[in-house]
């Protein structure tokens, strides 16, 4: 029986991967090796987010960072984290290099806004999606990029 599990899940993650890239297949298959919980282990083989807990249960089942930070690098998602769930992932056993580089994403996958036209001058800026605010933190549309027109 302990022979056909490990094939088992080696046949399931390869028929279950086809869309995956090779590095998210392969952090799938070193979480699995870890004892990582098939629902973790899913979303790594589609790519998807992780959530918070899901970090940590990766980290308590001692999956390399190395793997953890594969994941998240190509997913590309940014994580906003507040005090408390900070302490949460470091009482769970997340490293301090994984809880790095959370803490850097926002501002790395933040996206200039192209900008537009408004009351005639043009505005060059970033989008409420990437920080909650416009260009310099004035909020949409303010102390933007601009020229002509009136402020």
């Amino acid at each position: 029986m302990k022979i056909r599990l490990p094939l088992f899940l080696a046949l399931s993650l390869s028929l279950l991967s086809g869309c995956a890239s090779q590095a998210q297949r392969q952090t799938a298959v070193t979480a699995t090796r870890y004892g990582a919980p098939p629902e973790v282990v899913r979303k790594m083989e589609r790519g998807d987010r992780l959530a918070l807990a899901d970090l940590g249960l990766l980290a308590q089942a001692h999956v390399p960072d190395d793997d953890v930070l594969t994941h998240l690098r190509q997913t590309n998602v940014s994580y906003r984290l507040k005090t408390a769930e900070i302490d949460r992932l470091r009482a769970q056993g997340v490293s301090d290099r994984v809880i790095d580089y959370l803490l850097t994403t926002p501002t790395r996958v933040a996206r200039p806004y192209r900008g537009y036209v408004r009351g005639g001058g043009w505005y060059r800026g970033f989008g409420r999606g990437a920080f909650g605010h416009g260009y310099y933190g004035h909020g949409f549309g303010h102390g933007g990029l601009h020229h002509g027109g009136h402020h």
